[in-house]
C-alpha cells in the first residue's frame, strides 16, 4: 500500500491509514482529501473509512485486515462536505450485520437514536458517528498489534498467532453498519421494526414562485403533501412488543367506582366493546402546534397539524409515557383550509374500517381482533373544526354538546333543564343534511359540515365525551375567576403588589418547585392570569393558604372559591363513583348560580357552561382525567426541538418521530417503571423500622438493602419527608410521612412514620395533620391508596404553625 504524498510502503490499509494521521498530520473535516496512490487507480476520497473501504475491496484481497471489506463500492457520489456516501446492497448490509454483535450495535443504534431524539442536525450525527467509527477501528487495530507484539513477538507463525489474528479479523466495528442514514433506516426497518411514514398527496394549487434563470415569477402548480403512518402496521407492531402482556393487565375490582373508560356506561352499552372480549380501543388526539420560532418571521407558516392516538386498552399509568403516544398523521395547519379533514383522514378512516371489519392478526390473542375510535379527544377549538361545529365560540350555538343558545349559558346550570337540549346521532345527520341541502346557510345549530369519522361503523361525534380539563379549567374557569378573586383582593383589602408578594413568596414544597408561579397578570384587558396549565394548577391549590388569613369564613367571594377547588377534586380524580358524580352535578349548580349572584354584570366563560356536561362524560367514559390534553401536548416538544430545515419538515420530523419510536419501543429503559437517585447498600438492622419489614416479608434481619435518596416510580418523585396517602379509614385519609426509600428485590419501599389526620380544614382546603410516635409502616409503592406524594405545608406568615396538606383530588 504506497502513500500518495511520499510514495512509502504499507503492509496494509490500517496501516496507511494510520500513517496519514500519524505522519502526514492529515485529519477529518471538509478539507480532507486523500488519493488511492495505487498503481492504475486514480480515485480519491474525503474520508478515511471511505479509502480504507476502497484499499479492502479493490487492492487488499490477499491482506484483508478490516471486516469493512465485505462491502461493496460502486460508483461514488460527492457531497458538500467532500465525504462519499455509497448505496449498499440489501444482501451486504445483511451480511455485515451477521457479523457484528447484536448487543453492542443496538447499544451504538441507542446513542446515535439518542442523539436523534435531541434534535442533532443530521451532519453532525453523520460527522460523530465517522470519529467514532474511526475511534474504534484504531482501538481494534491498537489492541491487535500489543498482543500480537507481547505474546507472540517471536512465534509470528505459528498457528495460534493466525488463529487470534483471525479472531481480531473477524471482529466488526458497530458502527460501520450505522456510518449512513440509508444504513440507519435499514437497521432500524430490519432490526427495530420501523413503521416507514407514506407521503400523500391531498391536492394541487398554484403558487407564485422565483424563476432563478430568468428572475421573472411564474405560476407553477404546487402538490400539498402531508405523512401518514400506517395505523394498521404500528398496532402490529404494539403487539409485537414483550412489555405489551404488563400493559394490558388490569387489577380485578368488585365494587362499581369508576377507574377507566372500561368502567363507564358508554363502554358497557357499546356495539363492539360490549359484545367482543378482545379489542382495539383507539382514543385519537388532534392538535396544531407552532415548529418555527413564534416571535419570529415564520411564526404560522410552519405551523403544523398532529394526530396521534393512544390504546386505552393499557391502563393509564402506561399511557402517561410519551413512547404510547404514536403519531397517526403529519400536516401542514393550512392544508386543513384549503382541503379540509376529509382527505387527510381518507387513510385513517380507511385504515379504521379494515380494522372494524375484519381485525388484524395479533399472537398474543391467537386470532384476529377488531377494533375502532373510542374516543377522540383535543382542545375546544380542534374538537369543533374536526367534527365539523362552528369554530367561534361566540356564535350561538357553540357547545358540542347541547343545542342550548349562548344566552342560555348565562341563567341554565344543569343537564336537567329543558333548555339544554342534547345532541344526537339521528339530529345531527338532520342537521348535516340540511347544511348540504341548501350550503349558502352558515351553519345548522352550530353544525358546518359532516365529519368523516362519522362513517365509520362503531364511532359517532355525538358520542364522544372526551373534555379537557387542562383548557376548561385550568387555562379557563380557573384562572378567570382567580383574577376576578385578586381584582376584588386588591379593591377591598391589599395592593397590587401585596398580591404578587405573597405569590412569589409563599413556600410551595418540593412537588411543585419547578410549576410555581412566577408572576401572574392582573391587568383588565383579559380573562387569564398569563399562566401556563401546570402554574395554574398550582396556584389554585394553594390560594387558599396564601391568602385565606385574608378572609373570614362568611366571605361569599371566598366561598365561591372553595366551591370552585371542590368541583376541581372531583374531576381530578383518577377514581370516582357514582355518587360523586351526582353531588358534583349540584356543585356545579351552585358554584355557577353563587357567581352570577357575586359578579351579575359578569358573563360566564363557555367554558363554564362546558362543566354543566362533565358529570354525564364521567358517567360515560370514567375520569375525564385520563383523555386530557397535556400528556399529548407533551408530545409536541419531540418535534419542536428536531427541526434544523424547513424543506418538507412534515416528512423529516415523521421519519425522525419514527426512527426515535422504533428505538424506545425496544429499549428495555423505556418503559422501566422506577428510577432511583444516589444510595448506598446497607444491612436491614441499620435501618430504622427494618425489623419489621424483616418479619413482614420472612427474610434475615442482615439481608442487605439499598437506601436510595430518591426514588421516581411512574412518573412520581419520592423521598424523606415527603407524605403519601397509604389509606382511607371512615371517608378520611390517613397519611404517612416517608422516613427512608429502599430498594429490596427490585422493589420499591417506603418506610414511613404515621401522621394522625386531625380534621379537613374547609377555609384553607387542606388536611390538618399531627405527627406522632407510632411505630414504623412500610409501603410498596403498588399499593398506595393515592400514588402522588405531598409536601407538609404552612398557611401564609409563619405565626400559625398547623401543619397542612393540600389535596390533588378527592381522596376517598
Amino acid at each position: 500500500m504506497k502513500c500518495f504524498l511520499c510514495k512509502s510502503d504499507h503492509g496494509s490499509p490500517n496501516n496507511l491509514v494510520k500513517h496519514f494521521k500519524v505522519i502526514h498530520g492529515l485529519c477529518t473535516g471538509r478539507t480532507l482529501f486523500l488519493k488511492c496512490g495505487q498503481e492504475g487507480c486514480s480515485r480519491s476520497f474525503g474520508s478515511f473509512s471511505g479509502l480504507r473501504k476502497h484499499l479492502n475491496k479493490c487492492h487488499g484481497s490477499s491482506l484483508v485486515d478490516s471486516v469493512e471489506s465485505d462491502l461493496s463500492y460502486p460508483q461514488s457520489t460527492i457531497n458538500t462536505s467532500n465525504v462519499f456516501h455509497v448505496e449498499e446492497s440489501t444482501e451486504e448490509l445483511e451480511a455485515e450485520s451477521q457479523l457484528s454483535s447484536p448487543y453492542i450495535v443496538n447499544s451504538c443504534s441507542a446513542v446515535i437514536s439518542d442523539l436523534k431524539a435531541a434534535g442533532v442536525a443530521q451532519s453532525t450525527l453523520n460527522s460523530v458517528v465517522t470519529s467514532m467509527e474511526e475511534i474504534v477501528q484504531d482501538i481494534h487495530q491498537h489492541a491487535k498489534e500489543t498482543v500480537i507484539k507481547h505474546v507472540f513477538s517471536n512465534e509470528r507463525e505459528t498457528e495460534m498467532c493466525k488463529k487470534v489474528e483471525a479472531c481480531f479479523e473477524g471482529l466488526e466495528n458497530p458502527f460501520t453498519i450505522l456510518n449512513s442514514e440509508y444504513k440507519r433506516s435499514k437497521f432500524m426497518t430490519d432490526k427495530w421494526e420501523m413503521v416507514e411514514p407514506i407521503e400523500c398527496v391531498i391536492g394541487s394549487r398554484f403558487d407564485t414562485r422565483r424563476n432563478k434563470k430568468t428572475g421573472t415569477y411564474d405560476q407553477v402548480v404546487v402538490q400539498d403533501k402531508f405523512m401518514y403512518i400506517p395505523i394498521l402496521s404500528t398496532l402490529q407492531s404494539i403487539f409485537k412488543s414483550p412489555y405489551v402482556a404488563e400493559m394490558l393487565q388490569r387489577s380485578a375490582t368488585s365494587d362499581s367506582r369508576l377507574r377507566d373508560i372500561c368502567d363507564g356506561s358508554f363502554f358497557k352499552s357499546h356495539p363492539l366493546f360490549s359484545t367482543e372480549k378482545q379489542t382495539i380501543q383507539i382514543q385519537m388526539f388532534y392538535d396544531d402546534f407552532e415548529v418555527a420560532n413564534p416571535l419570529g418571521p415564520k411564526r404560522g407558516i410552519h405551523k403544523l397539524g398532529g394526530v396521534y392516538f393512544t390504546l386505552r386498552n393499557f391502563s393509564p399509568k402506561w399511557n402517561s409515557f410519551l413512547a404510547n403516544i404514536h403519531l397517526c398523521a403529519l400536516f401542514h395547519a393550512q392544508d386543513v383550509k384549503r382541503y379540509g379533514f376529509s382527505e387527510i383522514f381518507a387513510p385513517i378512516v380507511r385504515d379504521i374500517k379494515v380494522l372494524e371489519s375484519d381485525g388484524i392478526e395479533i399472537p398474543l390473542y391467537n386470532g384476529f381482533v377488531r377494533g375502532t375510535v373510542v374516543q377522540v379527544t383535543g382542545d375546544n377549538l380542534g374538537l369543533h373544526c374536526l367534527f365539523g361545529l362552528v369554530e367561534s365560540f361566540s356564535a350561538r350555538y357553540c357547545c358540542r354538546f347541547c343545542l342550548a343558545e349562548k344566552e342560555d349559558f348565562q341563567t341554565e346550570f344543569s343537564e336537567d333543564s329543558s333548555k339544554i337540549v342534547l345532541r344526537t346521532k339521528d339530529v345531527h345527520t338532520a342537521h348535516c343534511q340540511e347544511m348540504a341541502c341548501n350550503p349558502s346557510l352558515p351553519y345548522v345549530f352550530g353544525v358546518k359540515r359532516s365529519c368523516i369519522l362519522n362513517s365509520l361503523e362503531y364511532f359517532h361525534t355525538t358520542e364522544n365525551f372526551s373534555v379537557d380539563v387542562m383548557h376548561d379549567v385550568l387555562e379557563g374557569v380557573g384562572q378567570y375567576e382567580l383574577k376576578l378573586l385578586f381584582l376584588y383582593l386588591k379593591e377591598k383589602h391589599v395592593t397590587s403588589a401585596e398580591i404578587h408578594s405573597r405569590i412569589q413568596s409563599f413556600d410551595y414544597g418540593f412537588m411543585e418547585r419547578n410549576n410555581r408561579p412566577v408572576a401572574v397578570n392582573l391587568s383588565e384587558g383579559s380573562n387569564d392570569l398569563g399562566l401556563n396549565a401546570s402554574q395554574s394548577w398550582c396556584l389554585l391549590r394553594n390560594v387558599p393558604l396564601i391568602f385565606g388569613d385574608l378572609f373570614t369564613s362568611t366571605d361569599q367571594h371566598w366561598s365561591l372559591l372553595l366551591l370552585l377547588l371542590q368541583i376541581i377534586n372531583i374531576i381530578f380524580s383518577p377514581m370516582l363513583s357514582q355518587g360523586l358524580c351526582v353531588y358534583l352535578k349540584h356543585l356545579i349548580v351552585d358554584h355557577h348560580t353563587l357567581f352570577k349572584k357575586l359578579y351579575p354584570q359578569k358573563n360566564l366563560l363557555p367554558k363554564h357552561h362546558f362543566l354543566v356536561h362533565y358529570p354525564r362524560c364521567i358517567q360515560k367514559i370514567g375520569p375525564v382525567l385520563h383523555s386530557w390534553c397535556m400528556r399529548y401536548e407533551g408530545k409536541h416538544n419531540f418535534f419542536k426541538k428536531q427541526l434544523k430545515s424547513f424543506k418538507n419538515i412534515t416528512k423529516t420530523l415523521a421519519k425522525k418521530h419514527q426512527f426515535h419510536m422504533a428505538h424506545s419501543w425496544r429499549n428495555s429503559t423505556t418503559f422501566s417503571r422506577f428510577d432511583i437517585g444516589p444510595g448506598k447498600m446497607v444491612s436491614l438492622n441499620m435501618v430504622k423500622g427494618g425489623s419489621g419489614i424483616a418479619m413482614a416479608m420472612q427474610v434475615p434481619i442482615s439481608i442487605q438493602v439499598m437506601k436510595v435518596n430518591w426514588a421516581k416510580h411512574n412518573g412520581f418523585v419520592y423521598r424523606p419527608n415527603l407524605v403519601i396517602c397509604g389509606k382511607v379509614e371512615s371517608e378520611v385519609p390517613v397519611f404517612y410521612q416517608i422516613e427512608s426509600v429502599l430498594i429490596m428485590f427490585e422493589k420499591l419501599l417506603l418506610l414511613t412514620v404515621p401522621l394522625v389526620t386531625v380534621t379537613f380544614q374547609e377555609h384553607f382546603h387542606a388536611y390538618e395533620v399531627i405527627k406522632s410516635k407510632q411505630d414504623y409502616v412500610f409501603f410498596h409503592v403498588d399499593n398506595l391508596h393515592y400514588p402522588r406524594p405531598f409536601d407538609i405545608q404552612m398557611s401564609y406568615g409563619g405565626n400559625d404553625t398547623t401543619l397542612l396538606i393540600v389535596p390533588y383530588c378527592f381522596l376517598w
